[in-house]
């Protein structure tokens, strides 16, 4: 296994085996209209901060990242940060580690951290506005509560969050709209195979809190936990 940037062999997104990867994610987080928006930024302008985990020909793992300048405050804002600042990036945030579903438990995704955690030693730091892996099993929790859940021997509750403070970050708080995503009624009914058949709050699979549907149109605002690594 080795690992592969993007500015160097992009062939990694074309592997069928990518493919699998992407699928992992629920498919209404594809529907964040500002990632959206500069996405493809990431492949062209910060080629070597995207870096995948490949057998040969077989992507294991992707993770995607972006200098920025200052400290963002959603995982969306770090779009805007780099590709719509001036300022010189003092920092890199991490948007994304993807691996995939038959490798979990298998420590890939602590490489793929510690990969991420070098390409931010030009900077100074690494921000990580982290996913966690066991929200979705306490949707209606508050992320606020989550955020400093801990086992008995102090460590974290949640194991992605577990990953990076074991590599030596430190949390830094909570944030509540990392992702904002809105559809129609009949939207979030394709992304997720349900029905939606009056205004309320809705459990939707994957989501780290309820989908709020008001007036036919519901709106998703997904939290996260920040994180910092110092080099």
């Amino acid at each position: 296994m080795r690992i592969v940037t993007y500015a160097d062999e992009p062939w990694y997104r074309e592997a069928p085996s990518f493919v699998p990867l992407r699928d992992a994610w629920p498919r209404y987080l594809l529907h964040d209209e500002v990632s959206n928006r500069y996405w493809g930024n990431l492949f062209t302008d910060f080629a070597e901060f995207q870096f995948a985990l490949v057998d040969e020909d077989r992507v294991l793992a992707e993770g995607n990242s972006i200098p920025v300048s200052g400290m963002p405050a959603q995982w969306r804002d770090a779009f805007l940060n780099a590709c719509e600042s001036k300022g010189e990036p003092d920092r890199l945030c991490a948007l994304s580690v993807l691996v995939d579903r038959g490798l979990h438990g298998q420590g890939l995704s602590t490489r793929m951290l510690e990969h991420m955690r070098g390409l931010a030693t030009r900077f100074g730091e690494l921000v990580a506005p982290v996913r966690p892996n066991w929200k979705e099993r306490y949707p209606l929790i508050p992320i606020e509560r989550y955020a400093v859940w801990r086992r008995a021997d102090g460590t974290h509750f949640d194991p992605w969050i577990r990953t990076h403070e074991r590599l030596g970050a430190v949390l830094l708080g909570p944030a509540e709209e990392a992702m904002l995503i809105e559809g129609s009624a009949s939207d979030w009914a394709a992304w997720t195979g349900m029905v939606f058949p009056d205004d309320g709050d809705y459990v939707v699979p994957g989501a780290l809190v309820p989908v709020e549907l008001r007036d036919g149109r519901g709106v998703y605002r997904e939290p996260c936990v920040w994180l910092c690594h110092k080099s």
